[in-house]
């Protein structure tokens, strides 16, 4: 990793931890049934590439926004490493994935999420309850043959969502 890189990456998230330090003190946070903030919780097949890039470029626009909701990438099958063209195209778009371990997606996520956003793949059984809105992405191409366009994809659908999640606090 460069230094430049790894400057854009601190400074991404020192603006993501003011950001919701912002909204704390201001009380515009956007919050769930527990009290605590918004999740967006993103899954895919492995949890080591569209979620990880959807995950990544929700909480930089959201950052960029001013929009306190943050996001997580999850796995149906979580598989390790990060596949390193990947990690390497996240790199250059200023995201240090070096040291993230796929998770598996379970009930638990569920707590204090208030979105879930299936990436190509189909939604669990034990998933019962509405406490989440659940959406589905289908159609992102995938990022192993194309990282770009699956990125471009999942961006245009991130800009709709963070607009929508933003809403609630308009109206106030």
């Amino acid at each position: 990793m460069t230094a430049e890189a790894l400057c854009v990456g601190v400074h991404v998230g020192v603006l993501f931890l003011l950001a919701v330090a912002g909204a704390l003190a201001s009380g515009e946070e956007e919050q769930t049934p527990s009290g605590g903030p918004a999740t967006v919780v993103f899954v895919c097949h492995h949890g080591n590439a569209k979620s990880l890039i959807a995950s990544q470029w929700f909480n930089r626009l959201a950052v960029e926004r001013g929009v306190s909701v943050r996001a997580v990438a999850r796995g149906m099958e979580p598989e390790a490493p990060v596949p390193a063209a990947i990690a390497a195209k996240l790199s250059r778009d200023g995201f240090d994935v070096e040291r993230y371990e796929p998770r598996g997606f379970s009930p638990a996520d569920l707590d204090g999420a208030s979105r879930v956003v299936l990436i190509g793949v189909e939604r669990p059984a034990w998933i019962k309850t509405e406490r989440a809105t659940v959406e589905k992405w289908d159609g992102i191409p995938p990022a192993s043959e194309g990282y770009d366009a699956s990125r471009d994809a999942m961006r245009a659908r991130i800009a709709a969502l963070l607009d929508a999640l933003d809403k609630p606090r308009e109206r106030r």
